[in-house]
């Protein structure tokens, strides 16, 4: 454990903020961490470093006011090409979610001060001992080597190390920013491994651990394979608090240290099972890691799913859900370690208290219906692991695996962990060829537009930008439709235009909502606009050339954007922020945008919420939103330092990035949010709000859309037109047409009823005679496919048979409700003849993969749809034929 002096950070909530602090007084500015759900970077799972919030200042794509910045981020690794999930529990250092502390320069300073400021942190304001510290450097940056042997002299004679690309090298992808890393590794003990430090740094082990990398952007990767200098080097690095605080608090795992104590007391103190540091904790170890990944990624927006990175959290509770099984409890156990994470880190990020109810309910909810799942599939698994063992094989079929994953629900991740606990594999390319032949059709690619607007970005890179920025021309509330500018730059396409104007009324799609369109003008030329894409400091604009060629845009032109469709925008946008804010106001403060779309014919909001909306709640947000609308408000717009703006209590829209001065948009006292969109004047001006449907998007997220405006006048049209002709055909007044079709509906029931009644009276009355007879030793075997049917039906005619003479088996199937489901009784002498219904029959639907069961004298249940009536009545005979009297 390193020497501690006074006024030393120790614990983790003072290393952090020492952390701030150091960089804060070296000219850095402070930035809070980015969502760990990166809604706005579609290449990203989640943010998994610091640097992600970055990337385009990076690249050059977006400026900010400060040169420096440092920030505390939060960051998930599961899925994608950096997962650490599987090695979560099983070593002291691996994680789903970690913190990291990072400091970065965009063009200010470079290595000799970079590697000053994190020698200086770790030796004097941690005064973590010298001795026990390695550098490595990548092999051919020798200017990095002489910094540190400069830098830190301590380090010389053996503990500044070189390592190759794949160790010491960085790169943002195939084309970009790239250079070579240093990193500053710790050395936990000599209780922990023996050997050389050259042999063991760098490698996976327990002793000697990465604290610190330092990352130099100095090239660019061009796309025919160079490396060129970049003009403006830059330096990202990051520091792993959770590696950091086990130095300091003298702990060989990240799992000893105060972000994990409490956890794993917690989950030992629920599940009643001591936590041991050994193998025998792991899975205290998964339950305490992964409430934490799960936590942040709720807190900001994210959801439970079945496809990209919300099946990755489904995934991962799931996997905690199954080690507390493994504990021995199987009630919920990670929803009640919630309050838990709150505790520890909700005081710097403040998101989690504000949301924790939310949290709560989404994972209590989710772990009560795996649960379910879970139960059912061992079963299912425990049937199949016998048919294989049975078989002499020792390897699950692809298509078993497939079926359990398809129509049952079960990932396959357990279905593996399961396998190798009963010795078994799975046959995976087995199960791809069965998802693939179910999954035929692609996704869509980014389409021929994109793929355009992308070649003009890479034709100007090329070419040369602008030397002047392009203006985007707002006007009071949007209302600049024209404008007469310049076209500082044409291009060709393929077989389209780009053109770039030095100020433009066109906004070019941001925020959810959608770009204009509409033309650029002179008189030799006309471009239909229908494309635009922001890069750096320019506004593309693309389209077809319907007059002219594109050397005849160049010089003075005018934009028209087309304004019926801005104003359609707009209304759906003002109406946005009045629908969030009615949210909050009916179903609770915790709502948060998820995402959203805003288009001239509708407006699309996801946001976080555990549960569907009652109907009484959507009418009264509705209603909240026409109230607005009907008060004729003044939107007004305002800009302030963004600090101001949020400290007036102005909402920031999920997965923005602000600059330090923001356009705040409110309506009254009712809504205020930072934005960059296009708005109405006056609420009066959106005329109506509709909302169309509401939905469960994932597991945690909910999603309405609406109309507004025209979209929404007509759509009252159709109601009103619709009531009037359902009026007509009953003969009503359009205000009786709902009592008269809660009549009509009754009415309906009741005689549904009486045929039902009548079809039960028949069918116990003919009990004898209807249905297929055959005889199977000593017992009578009767059955009858009711095909589509009703379950008092099947139920009468089973009933039927219960007091049969002699030892009869009556057996119906049917399909009810889309199901295909089935009853048996058994006659008091079949019953004393070694015939018990709801065994025989529970155990044969588990065989196939259904489920069911009951009593001695009356079975029901439910089988798979694969399994045809002639194969059902099959199984059953085979089994009264085993049955011995």
């Amino acid at each position: 454990m390193p020497s501690i002096h006074s006024g030393v950070p120790k614990t983790a909530k003072e290393i952090r903020q020492s952390f701030i602090d150091f960089f804060v007084s070296r000219g850095h500015s402070h930035q809070p961490s980015c969502p760990v759900i990166p809604l706005d970077d579609p290449t990203l799972l989640f943010v998994n470093a610091g640097m992600n919030q970055f990337k385009d200042v990076f690249t050059g794509s977006r400026t900010v006011s400060y040169s420096k910045a440092v920030t505390s981020q939060k960051c998930i690794r599961a899925g994608g090409k950096h997962n650490d999930l599987e090695n979560v529990g099983h070593t002291g250092r691996h994680h789903t979610f970690f913190e990291m502390l990072g400091n970065f320069s965009f063009g200010d300073y470079f290595k000799e001060e970079a590697i000053g400021f994190a020698w200086d942190w770790v030796t004097k304001t941690l005064h973590l001992p010298a001795s026990r510290l390695y550098a490595t450097v990548y092999n051919d940056d020798d200017e990095a080597f002489v910094l540190w042997e400069k830098i830190a002299p301590e380090l010389k004679n053996g503990r500044i190390l070189r390592f190759g690309k794949k160790d010491n090298y960085w790169s943002m992808g195939d084309i970009g920013p790239c250079g070579p890393c240093s990193e500053i590794h710790y050395d936990m003990g000599e209780h922990l491994s023996k050997g050389q430090p050259d042999a063991w740094v760098n490698s996976e082990n327990e002793r000697y651990v990465e604290i610190w990398n330092l990352v130099f952007m100095q090239y660019d990767q061009t796309p025919d394979g160079n490396v060129v200098p970049l003009p403006r080097p830059s330096v990202d690095t990051g520091a792993g608090l959770e590696r950091i605080a086990a130095a300091m608090q003298g702990v060989d795992s990240n799992y000893e240290t105060d972000l994990f104590r409490p956890l794993t007391a917690a989950v030992a103190d629920i599940a009643g099972k001591k936590y041991s540091s050994g193998p025998e904790g792991a899975s205290h170890r998964v339950i305490a890691d992964h409430v934490r990944a799960l936590s942040f990624a709720l807190a900001d927006g994210g959801g439970l799913s079945n496809e990209g990175r919300g099946y990755v959290l489904r995934r991962i509770l799931r996997r905690g859900a199954r080690h507390g099984r493994i504990l021995g409890y199987k009630e919920p156990i990670i929803c009640k370690l919630v309050p838990t994470v709150v505790e520890i880190m909700g005081g710097y990020f403040t998101e989690l208290k504000a949301r924790q109810n939310h949290i709560e309910a989404v994972i209590r909810s989710e772990e009560e219906r795996f649960g379910e799942l879970l139960d059912t599939g061992l079963e299912l698994f425990a049937n199949l692991e016998r048919k294989v063992k049975s078989s002499g094989s020792k390897v699950i079929p692809g298509e078993d695996i497939f079926k359990l994953y398809d129509t049952y629900g079960f990932p396959v991740d357990m279905t593996a962990t399961m396998a190798e606990d009963a010795g078994l594999t799975l046959d995976m390319p087995g199960f791809e060829k069965a998802m693939a032949a179910q999954q035929e059709q692609s996704r869509a690619g980014s389409g021929f537009a994109a793929q355009m607007l992308s070649n003009a970005i890479d034709l100007f890179e090329k070419k040369g930008w602008p030397k002047e920025p392009t203006t985007f021309v707002r006007g009071e509330h949007g209302a600049a439709f024209e404008w007469k500018t310049i076209a500082l730059d044409i291009a060709k396409v393929d077989s389209e235009a780009a053109v770039i104007l030095r100020e433009t009324p066109f906004y070019a799609e941001s925020g959810g909502q959608s770009g204009d369109v509409g033309t650029i003008e002179n008189e030799k030329a006309r471009m239909k606009v229908t494309g635009l894409i922001k890069h750096k400091d320019y506004i593309i604009h693309t389209g077809r050339m319907e007059k002219g060629t594109q050397e005849d845009l160049v010089g003075e032109v005018t934009a028209h954007v087309d304004a019926e469709r801005r104003k359609d925008i707009m209304r759906n946008h003002t109406a946005t922020h009045l629908l969030q804010a009615a949210l909050r106001k009916v179903i609770g403060e915790h709502v948060k945008q998820s995402g959203s779309l805003v288009e001239p014919d509708r407006l699309r909001f996801d946001f976080a919420h555990y549960k569907g909306m009652t109907a009484e709640e959507i009418a009264e947000v509705e209603m909240i939103v026409n109230e607005e609308i009907l008060a004729a408000i003044k939107v007004t717009t305002e800009e302030k330092p963004v600090e101001e703006a949020m400290k007036s209590g102005a909402m920031a829209l999920f997965g923005e990035k602000y600059g330090d001065t923001v356009r705040v948009v409110s309506v009254d006292d009712f809504s205020k949010e930072l934005c960059g969109g296009t708005h109405v004047a006056n609420t009066a001006e959106i005329g109506s709000f509709i909302i169309t449907s509401e939905s469960a998007i994932a597991s945690g997220v909910r999603r309405i859309e609406a109309v507004t405006g025209r979209k929404a006048a007509e759509l009252s049209r159709f109601s009103k037109a619709a009531v009037d002709r359902i009026g007509a055909e009953l003969n009503v007044p359009a205000e009786q047409v709902v009592e008269a079709v809660k009549r009509l509906t009754a009415t309906v029931t009741d005689l549904q009823k009486e045929n039902r009644k009548l079809k039960t009276e028949r069918f116990s009355g003919g009990g004898n005679t209807i249905g297929t007879k055959e005889k199977i030793g000593p017992f009578e075997f009767v059955h009858w496919d009711f095909g589509q049917t009703e379950e008092e039906s099947m139920a009468g005619w089973t009933d039927s048979h219960k007091g049969a003479q002699g030892a009869v088996i009556a057996l119906a199937v049917g399909l009810t409700n889309g199901k295909k489901t089935f009853m048996a009784a058994a006659s008091a002498e079949a019953s004393s003849g070694g015939i018990d219904a709801g065994k025989l029959f529970g155990a044969l639907v588990k065989e196939l993969g259904g489920r069911g069961g009951g009593k001695a004298n009356f079975a029901r249940g439910g089988f798979p749809e694969t399994v045809s009536y002639d194969e059902f009545v099959a199984k059953v005979r085979e089994k009264i034929a085993s049955t011995k009297k």
